[in-house]
């Protein structure tokens, strides 16, 4: 007998593998990154979840180079936009490593892609934080933001490797066949 956390997966894994839900997930991953493009732009700089990781100096030099009018429209965007993407990236990333890996992976995929999504919201409520708090921003305020922002890069490029690792595991497996 399955138990309901493992038949709430399954079926979120056949939701995911629709061909519909892939293609509009995928599109969707597209306008988010036109619309993060379009910030930068009006940023003069990249986004602060684009940083590899930050101090206060440079978080500082970062946020006056934004300037007030520029923080503002970040921490909008980072409210709305960058809150939606985990969902609309994690249900394009999620089909796709479903489909790849294995009927018996699914649970593990879908958790691990679970996982990045919930640090990345996590990141994006810190970063509002730090928007509407500048200038009076802690140093531990920062810190964890700085960490938060790279645990994210490197969960999502472990998320990645999987899904090539499961994507290569597929591959073997027509060959194979």
């Amino acid at each position: 007998m399955q138990s309901q956390p493992l038949k709430f997966v399954a079926r979120l894994g056949a939701w995911l593998v629709q061909r519909n839900v892939l293609l509009a997930s995928g599109l969707g991953v597209v306008a988010c990154m036109f619309g993060f493009s379009w910030l930068k732009t009006q940023l003069g700089a990249p986004m602060l979840d684009e940083l590899q990781g930050y101090d206060q100096l440079a978080l500082r030099e970062h946020l006056l180079l934004y300037g007030e009018t520029g923080r503002q429209l970040h921490a909008r965007f980072t409210l709305s936009l960058d809150m939606v993407f985990p969902f609309i990236y994690g249900a394009f990333f999620g089909g796709l490593m479903t489909l790849m890996g294995p009927r018996n992976w699914a649970p593990l995929s879908l958790a691990l892609m679970v996982a990045v999504m919930g640090l990345d919201v996590a990141e994006n409520i810190q970063l509002v934080g730090l928007l509407y708090g500048f200038p009076n921003l802690s140093e531990a305020q920062i810190a964890l933001a700085s960490q938060t922002t790279q645990a994210k890069f490197l969960a999502i490029q472990g998320l990645l490797l999987w899904l090539v690792g499961l994507t290569l595991w597929r591959i073997y497996k027509r060959l194979r066949a």
